[in-house]
């Protein structure tokens, strides 16, 4: 422990650029999947058959090659960028292809009738979606997605491949430098510490997921509620005329 604590700005310059790339693959991965959602769910197929056949390149790519591609081809197109953004950028690409096809399931599980409905009481299709659609479909959403989110923060650790400074970078280099002129390797307490560190940011975010689904979650079982008293009510008023 006193390792860590004497090389503390160290580490938490790393865990800084943790936290930047972790918040920059999360907005731009969500970006990603709304727009390519729009795209596999457009109605014309001069839009969706490319949109799919992107998303689906993108998810079959491993990450770490997509993390490389980006590294390396991106400077032979005139595009140069640092690692931190090349990370990040790949990152995004990545988890918005996965969260496209998880955007597309939840908005598929709302029943065609529900839109029917909204168009004849002079819903236009953005209202709809805004009103009708995502709000009963978040929380089909919410639990795969927020499963995204985490294993995005995860791979933010990647940038340690293409020399991005973040935790589990800073921490190598911790390790090598200590080793070197020490002897001895902090390996264990080092990457024990950088495990406890992506534990706790990926159990705020399922706790916060957690909290949403079951804001979403709370009017439709009220409904479901009151509409089980109605019936049961209904029930025992025809019984009582009968009798």
């Amino acid at each position: 422990m006193d390792l860590l604590f004497e090389y503390r700005t160290f580490l938490l310059a790393g865990l800084v650029e943790t936290l930047k790339m972790a918040l920059v693959v999360a907005l731009g991965g969500t970006l990603c999947a709304i727009l390519l959602t729009a795209g596999i769910t457009a109605r014309s197929r001069l839009l969706s058959r490319p949109s799919y056949a992107l998303v689906e390149l993108l998810r079959d790519l491993p990450l770490m090659v997509t993390v490389l591609l980006v590294y390396f081809m991106l400077p032979m197109t005139g595009i140069g960028l640092n690692p931190f953004w090349s990370c990040c950028l790949a990152i995004s690409v990545w988890g918005g292809a996965n969260g496209a096809q998880i955007l597309r399931a939840g908005l598929a599980s709302v029943g065609k009738g529900q839109r029917e409905t909204a168009a004849a009481f002079g819903f236009g299709p953005v209202r709809t979606l805004l009103l009708v659609t995502l709000p009963q479909a978040m929380p089909v959403i919410i639990p795969p997605y927020v499963g995204l989110l985490t294993a995005l923060v995860q791979a933010t650790s990647l940038g340690a491949v293409v020399g991005a400074q973040e935790l589990l970078r800073t921490g190598q280099v911790l390790i090598e430098q200590t080793t070197i002129m020490r002897g001895g390797s902090p390996a264990y307490l080092v990457y024990g510490s950088i495990l406890v560190v992506y534990f706790t940011l990926c159990t705020l975010i399922s706790l916060i997921g957690g909290r949403i689904e079951r804001h979403f979650l709370r009017p439709w079982s009220a409904a479901d509620e009151a509409r089980v008293e109605t019936q049961a009510r209904e029930i025992e008023t025809a019984i009582a005329v009968r009798t």
